[in-house]
């Protein structure tokens, strides 16, 4: 254990002194892994906030189930049971046709003689629904409304998923495209962070031949180049992060922000600390990816 702590100390030691002996070098490895975590998180932020509205519109979608002509009565109460014990309703609200008749001549008055003109009764009596939470992405209201449709009584369940299924489509391809991209830009910083750290080794190489005449294991040696670069991914990380912020503090302090609503959709909210952490742990990873990669290919130790 006491060898295991001393190992641990020199290789953070030598990982500092690493760091600070070519501060250029290292500076440019933590900015190049900053960047890739930055667009990253730019994408996963446009995500994040366009899946929060997708979620609010999921709240105030509503199913509505059209009765079929016939006796009030007994058909309705019967349905009004059956939604009441189904675990997807939070809400089952009757709706008559004299009520639907009454809100589509105050929505639109001068439409008033419609029913006049058409003749019959073109306002069924329905029931308004309102869905619980976990019950509300498309296939589960599909299987709702598939399941409504030929309950006796019944004329036609109606909803509208066409903005919800195309808003959840475009909060798929903001979250691939950001993956996509981080990784392109990742695969940049793993070689530029590849490429200091066999630098660092071409310098040190006197130094590393006495350790290894001396007995030092490749682990000993390895040490310091894998923490020096975690360091760097995670520095890098921490500075995407804060690059976000001050861009997103940015934007909602700008008179477009106030101006255009658009953009309190897609960038209301910044992420939340799970994602915040993870940002940075990416980094760290990129970070110590990149290294072992550099000492694998140098294979000197």
């Amino acid at each position: 254990m006491r060898r295991l702590l001393r190992d641990l100390r020199h290789g953070l030691e030598e990982a500092w002194d690493g760091l600070w002996r070519n501060p250029a070098l290292s500076f440019l490895a933590a900015f190049s892994i900053g960047i890739s975590i930055y667009i990253l998180g730019v994408f996963l932020l446009l995500a994040f906030n366009l899946d929060r509205f997708v979620d609010s519109l999921g709240r105030d979608l509503q199913v509505q189930i059209y009765l079929k002509e016939g006796p009030p009565g007994g058909g309705a109460e019967a349905l009004r049971k059956e939604l009441a014990s189904d675990p997807a309703v939070a809400a089952a609200r009757f709706v008559s046709g004299e009520e639907a008749k009454r809100r589509f001549m105050e929505t639109f008055p001068s439409l008033k003689d419609l029913a006049e003109r058409i003749g019959g009764s073109p306002f069924p009596a329905s029931f308004d629904l309102t869905l619980n939470e976990g019950y509300r992405s498309p296939q589960a209201i599909k299987r709702l409304a598939a399941s409504y449709e030929k309950a006796p009584g019944v004329e036609e369940v109606r909803y509208d998923l066409g903005w919800v299924e195309r808003l959840a489509s475009i909060v798929v391809l903001v979250r691939r495209g950001g993956y996509g991209l981080g990784l392109l830009l990742g695969l940049t910083a793993v070689a530029t962070v590849g490429a200091v750290v066999r630098l660092t080794v071409l310098a040190r190489r006197e130094e590393i031949d006495i350790m290894k005449l001396v007995g030092a294991t490749a682990g000993f040696i390895r040490g310091p180049f894998l923490l020096a670069a975690a360091a760097q991914g995670l520095v890098g990380g921490c500075l995407a992060i804060g690059a976000l912020r001050l861009t997103h503090r940015l934007i909602e302090r700008s008179e477009i922000f106030a101006a255009n609503p658009f953009l309190s959709l897609v960038v209301g909210q910044f992420l939340p600390r799970q994602a915040l952490l993870g940002l940075a742990g990416a980094g760290f990873l990129l970070g110590l990816l990149a290294a072992a990669l550099s000492l694998r290919r140098a294979g000197t130790f």
